[in-house]
């Protein structure tokens, strides 16, 4: 729902996104969230195994978004705008199909409580 470009993720979560989350819950995200509470970055660490964690999530997620943009719909797209959604909503069905039927993510331990 959002157009690329002045929306930037920090953007979308400050305004929409936190105010989703329950009572205590926080996301994990990069350095370019700082300065929110709800929001673990990278150097929140209590030690090198938790950091290790981190890592290993952060890769996971990065897994996913590199199997979305292999469709390379996210950026570039020769159709109307206004559908683009759906071409989203469509990749993003593929590509959770495909993670449940043969193409798993792979385990991450992660159990960090902050």
């Amino acid at each position: 729902p959002f157009a690329p470009g002045p929306w930037t993720d920090l953007k979308i979560f400050r305004g929409w996104l936190k105010w989703k989350l329950a009572d205590g819950e926080m996301i994990e995200a990069d350095g370019g969230y700082r300065g929110d509470f709800r929001v673990a970055i990278p150097s929140h660490c209590r030690s090198l195994n938790e950091y290790r964690m981190k890592v290993n999530a952060r890769a996971r997620h990065e897994t996913v978004n590199r199997r979305l943009k292999q469709f390379n719909c996210l950026k570039m797209y020769h159709h109307d705008k206004s559908k683009h959604v759906h071409c989203f909503e469509a990749v993003a069905v593929i590509t959770q199909l495909a993670i449940r039927n043969g193409e798993p993510l792979y385990s991450v331990q992660y159990n960090i409580v902050y």
